[in-house]
């Protein structure tokens, strides 16, 4: 059962079982008392005129009231016990009684009231005739002359009763049918509506890591499935774009390290060669010192784009930072590498400015534009730095006078690894500004940049307060 209900096509089935049975059910009873209904209704009709015929022979003649019955006492009524009854009482007498009754002592309204109709004077009971059978009566009470008259009508039901219960049976026997004709017509119609999601995840499964490029025809698909079709083609989309810049993070890796870790081995081979002075062997370890260095950061570079990647920098775990303290403690961690290059780095901050964010990650964001402005300046050059308050954002714009962005890198200053022609001579990893870009977007962030080259760029950062 839970395997049933697990399933779209069993659910479906189960819900197009349950609405028709009961729609049937119900329709069913409603008829049921409907027929019912007009078959006592027509009964009562019956009845009701053979009152007013009674009603209609009274005669008074010298005070006294009399019935003629001789033009109602033939056929059924004539016949005892045949199922159509009338007794006519005048001040508790019987006046006139149908032969049908007659040697019979029974009281016609001994049976369950089912209606009262005060204008007419009538009284409607479901009761049980002189023969055990079910009867309707009809009580009409009136006066004429000052003296109290009550006609009783009666008329059997088993026709009535007998038409109801084939009708029953007739129900009992067809609504079961139909219910499961229905059912399984349900069925059938949900085993075809479901078709095309079983060739659609059919189609799914033949896309591998192998086969990224391949995609959802969503014109080919149903109405109900372009909009799933769509969302799992943006899903491969994304997940193309992550293996892509997976694989070309490792070759890129790989051929950044490459690079040092050939100039050890190479410092190693010769260092092994011969026996060497002292000099040249401490010449050589601070060769290797230096190009550990460079792997080392570009290993921390690497792994801070991993861990940005993953998505463990997230808004919920962000807390309230005064942004002053970010642009401060970066532009300390610069101060170092200005002084080398005779960099002045002037700030105008704003105060009292809270971002939500976290505090290490935006500090080093900071930190790899200002490096950057300062390595690509330069000498006695300078890096302004400025905050101001837009609306519900904050802009940090930071300048320098260098040597600027030729057009044909200024797109591309962000990719990972990228380094411009002017750039490919300087220390660095190629990352920086891929980290501070990445950065920046996971605090729901903008990063943009203006740059003419010879007279410096100016990085465009806006925040949401």
């Amino acid at each position: 059962m839970n395997s049933v209900l697990q399933s779209i096509k069993g659910r479906l089935f189960l819900w197009i079982f349950l609405f028709i049975s009961v729609l049937l059910i119900v329709r069913g009873t409603s008829i049921y008392y409907e027929v019912q209904k007009d078959i006592y209704d027509s009964v009562k009709l019956g009845l009701h005129s053979k009152i007013q015929i009674l009603k209609g022979l009274l005669q008074e003649e010298n005070g006294q009231i009399s019935l003629e019955p001789s033009e109602i006492i033939l056929g059924d009524y004539s016949i005892p016990r045949s199922g159509h009854y009338y007794k006519v009482v005048l001040d508790g007498n019987i006046l006139a009684v149908s032969p049908s009754l007659a040697g019979d002592d029974f009281h016609l309204a001994s049976g369950e009231l089912e209606s009262l109709d005060e204008d007419l004077g009538e009284k409607v009971y479901i009761s049980t005739g002189p023969a055990n059978e079910p009867i309707m009566v009809v009580l009409h009470d009136f006066h004429i002359l000052n003296k109290d008259v009550v006609i009783y009508a009666a008329r059997s039901l088993e026709a009535g009763n007998a038409v109801i219960n084939r009708f029953i049976q007739f129900i009992i026997v067809t609504v079961p049918v139909y219910i499961a004709i229905i059912a399984f017509a349900g069925l059938w119609i949900a085993k075809r509506s479901l078709k095309p999601l079983k060739m659609f995840y059919s189609r799914i499964e033949k896309i591998t890591h192998r086969t990224l490029g391949e995609r959802i025809e969503i014109d080919l698909q149903p109405e109900e499935i372009k909009g799933l079709a769509r969302s799992f083609n943006g899903m491969l989309d994304r997940l193309q774009k992550a293996f892509d810049s997976e694989k070309r993070l490792i070759a890129d890796a790989s051929h950044e390290l490459k690079t040092p870790l050939s100039v050890i081995k190479t410092r190693c081979d010769i260092l092994l060669q011969k026996d060497r002075s002292v000099e040249e062997y401490t010449r050589s370890l601070h060769i290797i010192k230096s190009t550990s260095d460079t792997m080392r950061r570009l290993i921390d570079d690497m792994l801070s784009l991993a861990r940005l990647d993953s998505g463990v920098l997230s808004s919920a775990d962000f807390t309230t930072i005064p942004l002053n303290d970010c642009l401060k403690q970066s532009v300390k961690l610069a101060e170092v590498l200005a002084e080398k290059g005779g960099i002045n780095i002037q700030t105008s901050l704003a105060e009292d400015v809270y971002v939500s964010g976290n505090l290490n990650t935006l500090t080093e964001a900071f930190l790899n534009i200002i490096e950057n402005a300062i390595k690509y300046n330069r000498p006695g050059g300078s890096v302004n730095i400025a905050v101001s308050k837009k609306g519900g954002r904050v802009g940090i714009r930071i300048e320098d006078n260098g040597t600027g962005i030729e057009k044909n890198d200024k797109e591309k200053i962000f990719d990972r690894f990228y380094r411009g022609r002017a750039s490919r001579n300087m220390e660095g990893t190629g990352l920086g500004l891929s980290i501070a870009s990445a950065i920046i977007k996971a605090h729901s962030g903008e990063i943009n940049v203006r740059s003419e080259v010879s007279k410096g760029s100016c990085f465009d950062i806006i925040l949401p307060i």
